[in-house]
């Protein structure tokens, strides 16, 4: 009889045993996974939060409360507009969908213009196809189209589309440079970056009017808070007199550089009349002084343009058709550009390294540089 109590009794200890060690292991699970399933604002990305991590990953769908409304996403085929100017959060599903493993995305802005079958946009597409091992690159962009007409023309070519409507504002038609609609436009994207980049996201923003035709990505360093191409470039990476091109430039996700995008921004008050580049350029000292911004300007050799284009085809990795007016004008360029592109591909490795092919001249985008 004793025996057969002892046996009860050590049946029954093993079984409280079993499962207070079960409860520890739930409630040490539990704990570990509430911690990593924080969002980038819980982990302190929101402004003025103690703790600021220099880059934050995106867990979940669900945010901290914004004007004091939580706010919920849910993914969905077609991508709903923005239902402010200033708040993007439908935008979360997107960029997680298109970041890379470093929480890297890329995006550019398109209008019905430039959306058309056979414009800058289907040209802008398929440099990525045809540059030198880039084409993974377009699982990453993010295209916003600024009308209706763009979304849908978007969504049939590219995985990643986005509707962005401003009330009031027509984005559909061509702008043409530094028309009240071109800087208007051109503004909206220094505002989407910052929501971006406090979401946690280092971000790229290229014009449709850049052809990629490397990875540029070899030239961003953490370092840096902003790269850029330039217009002109003084021969110095850091040199505060470089002049910036806006059309290709990288962010790194940082609550600081949303800072730097969001006094950038607000700089269009004091500038009316410029556009986002020049404004830039006139704030850049300040940035620095201010914020303590690094900045590395890039050679005009590697990420070129019509203004200061880099002629050795063994060098460059972007082109753009800076330095040029209307749609029609840069569409016959950079088709030339795209084609010069492909025949120095088919080249043998031999003929790409003697450096004896080079661009055609623009024949439309005149500017003072080709007529010397």
């Amino acid at each position: 009889m004793m025996k057969s109590d002892n046996k009860n009794c050590a049946r029954l200890w093993n079984v409280l045993l079993g499962a207070a060690i079960s409860a520890g292991f739930v409630v040490f699970f539990f704990s570990i996974t509430t911690e990593q399933n924080k969002t980038p604002l819980d982990l302190g990305l929101r402004m003025g939060a103690q703790a600021r991590p220099n880059c934050v990953c995106l867990n979940e769908t669900k945010i901290a409360p914004v004007n004091n409304t939580e706010v919920l996403l849910s993914e969905s085929k077609n991508a709903p507009a923005n239902k402010t100017e200033t708040t993007f959060e439908d935008l979360l599903p997107l960029l997680k969908n298109a970041s890379m493993d470093d929480n890297t995305i890329i995006f550019t802005e398109v209008n019905d213009a430039f959306a058309k079958p056979g414009s800058i946009l289907d040209l802008f597409l398929e440099s990525f196809h045809v540059g030198e091992n880039i084409k993974h690159l377009l699982d990453h962009l993010i295209i916003i189209a600024m009308d209706q007409v763009a979304f849908e023309r978007c969504k049939s070519i590219h995985r990643h589309c986005y509707l962005f409507k401003v009330d009031g504002k027509n984005f559909e038609s061509e702008k043409f440079f530094m028309s009240k609609g071109f800087v208007d436009l051109v503004w909206t994207k220094i505002k989407l970056m910052q929501r971006m980049v406090e979401f946690g996201y280092n971000v790229v923003f290229t014009d449709l009017d850049v052809l990629w035709l490397r990875n540029i990505f070899k030239f961003v360093s953490v370092y840096y808070d902003i790269t850029l191409s330039s217009d002109w470039y003084s021969g110095q990476p850091e040199d505060i007199g470089n002049f910036p091109n806006t059309g290709l430039f990288y962010v790194k996700s940082t609550v600081k550089n949303a800072e730097v995008l969001n006094f950038w921004y607000e700089a269009r008050n004091r500038f009316p009349d410029m556009n986002e580049q020049n404004a830039f350029n006139e704030i850049k000292k300040e940035l620095v002084e201010t914020f303590q911004v690094k900045m590395r300007f890039l050679e005009t050799d590697y990420l070129s343009g019509f203004c200061n284009y880099g002629k050795d085809l063994n060098k460059v990795y972007s082109m753009q058709s800076n330095c040029c007016g209307g749609l029609g004008n840069k569409l016959s360029d950079l088709r030339s550009v795209l084609n010069d592109w492909k025949k120095y591909m088919s080249l043998s490795v031999e003929e790409k390294q003697n450096g004896n092919f080079t661009w055609t001249l623009p024949q439309i985008c005149f500017h003072e540089k080709h007529l010397k």
